[in-house]
């Protein structure tokens, strides 16, 4: 496919970006008591470098009642100017091209008190589910000092050498707040009809451009759905409000989906690629300024196709430029093979942030640390042996291979994944693939051999004799101590995950981790209409007696019976907090009945017995298939072996401490570019 779209220039105003990809906003918790760090410059120096046309950075909160915390960048005050001139100095130097926008940022009610110091401030009284705090509803004195803080922290990110600010106008931030009727109850002239709700963003702008002057560029993200239900601002109610921003004297609008707080989940791996660029359609329809999409576009000919198609003016790529920040480059060279693909598991970057530490990348151990992880230059060439082709052991033949080591990759299974394979199994999770794909293809151009239906025995190691060794043989399973745990019908939750067991009607799950869950939507899945047979259907159903609802309760899910046994209090505690809710859900609007709190006693060949939370005994009937999801222990056995021979060995992955995948493949990289 021809890239025409995405490397044509476009002028926003009096600024020109010199192709279509724009890096939006994205929390990194890099800021160093809210000033701009040299981490911060390595990150986005590197994404300049690689190609992207308009990084956004932020949020930049414009006072501490809207602040995200001390790892967020501020424009409150002048003293962050010097170090944010020295941050754009820097980005503009790594990119004769490259524009850099700040976000101006106030979270208002979705403040957290311990963060701000303070209760925080929003439209109206109202309870949080996402801070878990009740804002207060701001007086007019304090929208006018709210006002005044966006355009003072706009005047500062011009003197900071950005070219252009945009508005956090989204994900039911402050912008939002006084926009939906679900929290705005105010009735004087800030709150009940849309042209009042509208009054506060709208003297925002018009405040900002006086500080800024009329040339100066302004953005705005918004919401193009909030996703909060009738109460809110749906889909239908959005272009009035884009046509009123624009009139206001907005440059260019940044159009993404709904709140933090919205149950459609928008960024995890279960969301189709593009499958919001309609709500930047609906805006571009109604507007002549510039419009962003958002939203799973880190496919090329994805996000080339969007284009094409007038659905936005340009694609904004996240997560896909932290997974590779040279994606751009490598799009234009036609390099598609050698991009690192993001798989959106969000592990590393969301995840991170949530727990209030730097973001990481599943894909790209060098995120958010590009200055000390380059790759050393090698001093002698070895004979490098990693026992076991999962994502750590792919990813320490990866970067041996590109440092010039001689690399030798065994597997025991007949293909490379090892753990990808699996996890790669449930519906909406076959991003992983992304992963085991991308490792064959450099495993063939970095000249790694690679030997398959291989187990490595001690023997094979000495025979081989390697100078260094890698021990990546994953984990093997817990089995808990339940009586009949070892009878015919009971299997390990992986291998139900890896096909090579039976799948019951009625099954039962013991574990409900992150195994146990992802497992749980397999299975009340299987089995289901695949999409392209219910659109089929759907056209022809004139001509037959099968009904949309009908359809759709098959394309939703299968006729398998789902019950989770878990022994803690919740359910999920092992999933990450950006994708937990969404699975959590999922597995409730399918019918998966979780039993928390409960004990496993024993199993027979047609029934499980458990305990609930007060000793009371319970009995599942009629039982065709058991798994055991109970965690897992390191397989490595071979690593002690290995040492008394003499030979250098290392641990990495499952094979050292079960840990998440993440994890594992930044050891990987970070042993490989030690040896």
């Amino acid at each position: 496919m021809k890239y025409i779209k995405l490397f044509t220039p476009l002028r926003i105003g009096n600024l020109e970006l010199p192709n279509r990809i724009v890096m939006p906003a994205m929390h990194l918790n890099l800021a160093d008591n809210q000033y701009a760090s040299q981490e911060l410059a390595d990150f986005y120096i590197e994404r300049a470098k690689g190609g992207a046309g308009f990084l956004i950075v932020g949020g930049c909160a414009v006072d501490n009642y809207g602040q995200g915390g001390p790892f967020m960048i501020s424009l409150e005050d002048d003293k962050y100017i010097s170090k944010l001139q020295d941050f754009t100095r820097q980005v503009h130097q790594a990119s004769a091209d490259v524009k850099v926008c700040a976000q101006l940022y106030h979270s208002g009610g979705y403040s957290f008190p311990e963060i701000i110091g303070e209760r925080p401030i929003s439209s109206s009284e109202r309870y949080s589910r996402f801070s878990k705090a009740t804002s207060k509803a701001m007086s007019i004195e304090e929208i006018k000092r709210e006002q005044t803080a966006f355009a003072e922290a706009a005047l500062r990110a011009k003197e900071s050498g950005f070219d252009a600010v945009e508005i956090c106008g989204s994900a039911g931030y402050l912008m939002d707040q006084f926009l939906s009727p679900l929290v705005n109850r105010r009735t004087d002239e800030y709150g009940g009809s849309l042209e009042n709700r509208l009054r506060f963003p709208v003297e925002t702008i018009k405040l900002i451009k006086s500080y800024v002057g009329n040339d100066y560029i302004v953005g705005m993200r918004m919401a193009g759905e909030d996703f909060m239900g009738p109460k809110s601002v749906t889909y239908n109610e959005k272009p009035p409000i884009a046509r009123a921003y624009e009139k206001a004297g907005i440059d260019f609008i940044d159009v993404t989906g709904g709140w933090h707080e919205a149950r459609v989940p928008q960024l995890i791996m279960n969301v189709p690629p593009g499958c919001y660029t309609y709500l930047a359609e609906n805006i571009k329809n109604v507007v002549s300024v510039p419009v962003f999409a958002s939203n799973r576009l880190q496919n090329p000919e994805l996000a080339e196709k969007t284009l094409q198609a007038d659905k936005a003016d340009c694609v904004c790529i996240g997560r896909g430029l932290i997974s590779d920040p040279y994606l751009p480059n490598k799009i234009r060279e036609g390099e598609l093979h050698d991009i690192m693909r993001c798989v959106s598991c969000n592990q590393g970057c969301f995840d991170s942030v949530f727990y209030l530490k730097a973001i990481t990348c599943l894909r790209n151990a060098r995120a958010a640390n590009e200055r000390k992880t380059k790759l050393n230059p090698l001093k002698e060439k070895k004979k490098v042996m990693i026992i076991g082709a999962g994502p750590s052991g792919l990813e320490a033949a990866r970067v041996a291979a590109i440092r010039g080591h001689e690399v030798h990759l065994f597997e025991k299974e007949d293909k490379i994944g090892g753990l990808l394979e699996i996890i790669s199994t449930p519906p909406g999770r076959e991003d992983f693939k992304k992963m085991i794909e991308d490792y064959d293809y450099w495993i063939h151009k970095y000249g790694i051999n690679l030997i398959l239906n291989k187990e490595v025995s001690l023997k094979d190691v000495e025979d081989f004799n390697p100078d260094v060794a890698f021990l990546a043989t994953g984990a093997r399973p817990i089995v808990p101590p339940i009586k009949g745990i070892d009878g015919s019908n009971v299997y390990w939750a992986n291998d139900a995950l890896a096909g090579t067991v039976p799948i019951g009607y009625n099954n039962v799950i013991i574990g409900g981790g992150a195994t146990g869950i992802e497992l749980a939507l397999y299975l009340a899945e299987y089995g289901a209409m695949s999409p392209y047979a219910f659109k089929f259907l759907t056209f022809y159903r004139q001509y037959h007696g099968l009904t949309i609802e009908s359809a759709l309760e098959m394309l939703y899910r299968g006729n398998k019976k789902v019950t989770v046994l878990e022994m803690l209090p919740k359910a999920g505690q092992s999933l990450g907090k950006s994708t937990k809710w969404a699975l959590l859900d999922k597995c409730d609007m399918l019918g998966v009945n979780i039993l928390t709190s409960v004990r496993v006693t024993e199993i027979d060949e047609s029934s499980v017995q458990y305990n609930d939370g007060e000793g009371n005994p319970h009995i599942i009937d009629n039982v065709d298939a058991v798994y055991y999801a109970t965690g897992v222990k390191p397989n490595n056995e071979l690593y002690k072996k290995i040492r008394s021979l003499g030979i250098e060995v290392h641990k990495i992955g499952d094979a050292k401490k079960p840990q998440t995948a993440v994890e594992a493949v930044a050891r990987g990289y970070k042993i490989a570019n030690k040896i």
